[in-house]
């Protein structure tokens, strides 16, 4: 979707639509108000948002366009405008803005992570509910993409890990059209029983997911590989859609912004790969 394609019909639908599953049976709080009727044009829609810049490790800034509504449980969930695979290409998305670090040990961390599952549950109906009704979101966009089978590729195995399919898909294709071998998992159990058996070259991996995070999936991965690392240390990149403090966390060997630019991880990925096609 280009930006100038925000029309005020989509944007009353894909609000009306948020609302109705972010604050089931209640009236949402003045602050998530928006009187609809006095928007005209896709730049009147834009004002609506603001524009949040994220830091990409090593690369130039990626930014995305958001606007807090909340939901009936915690109020800083956002409606989100994502430039997704290539530049001026953007998608819907519900940021859930729940990522703060909180210690298993905090006496908090039951309740917080307890919230962290409500306003993943909401993020998944509203995102459900925007595909069905034409709202172009990640998983809408990755269709677009030609699909290509593994047979065609004969490159090296690439894990990718994420518990968004829209996303995991998408990632997928591309590496694909490329010429790399895939395998995906769903989760960071999963992830780890296909590091085993699969060994693959290199993993791509969320580093939010629910259960094991894509932290401690990496530190486990590590354990298991340690007694082959003098053969070979699997490059792992963790990907990410909020602001976390990766520079705390030395397992990884890169770290890449989601969604994903398509450019981007192609050139992380050869970074860590170097391969000849020819």
């Amino acid at each position: 979707m280009k930006l100038r394609e925000l029309t005020p019909e989509l944007f009353k639908k894909a609000l009306a639509l948020y609302m109705e599953r972010a604050y089931v049976g209640m009236q949402p709080p003045h602050t998530a108000r928006i009187d609809v009727s006095v928007l005209k044009t896709h730049e009147d829609v834009l004002a609506l948002f603001a524009l949040e810049p994220r830091p990409n490790p090593g690369c130039e800034i990626s930014h995305h366009y958001v606007l807090r509504l909340g939901n009936s449980r915690y109020p800083h969930m956002k409606m989100a405008l994502m430039e997704f695979l290539e530049p001026g290409e953007w998608m819907w998305a519900v940021d859930t803005h729940d990522r703060a670090p909180i210690s298993p040990d905090s006496p908090d961390f039951a309740k917080w992570r307890e919230l962290r599952l409500h306003n993943l549950r909401v993020k998944a109906e509203v995102e459900a509910a925007w595909r069905k009704h034409g709202v172009p979101t990640a998983r809408v966009v990755q269709r677009m993409l030609p699909k290509i089978g593994e047979e065609g590729c004969h490159g090296p195995l690439i894990l990718v890990v994420d518990d968004e399919r829209g996303m995991r898909s998408a990632a997928v294709k591309m590496l694909r059209a490329e010429g790399y071998r895939v395998v995906e998992a769903e989760s960071g159990m999963e992830a780890i029983e296909k590091f085993v058996v699969d060994r693959p070259d290199l993993v791509l991996m969320d580093y939010e997911m629910p259960g094991m995070d894509g932290e401690e999936a990496c530190r486990r991965m590590r354990e298991v590989a340690a007694p082959h690392e003098g053969e070979r240390r699997t490059p792992i990149l963790l990907c990410t859609a909020g602001m976390v403090p990766l520079q705390q966390f030395s397992m990884a060997d890169g770290f890449l912004v989601k969604p994903y630019q398509r450019t981007l991880l192609l050139s992380f990925v050869k970074h860590q790969l170097p391969w000849d096609k020819k």
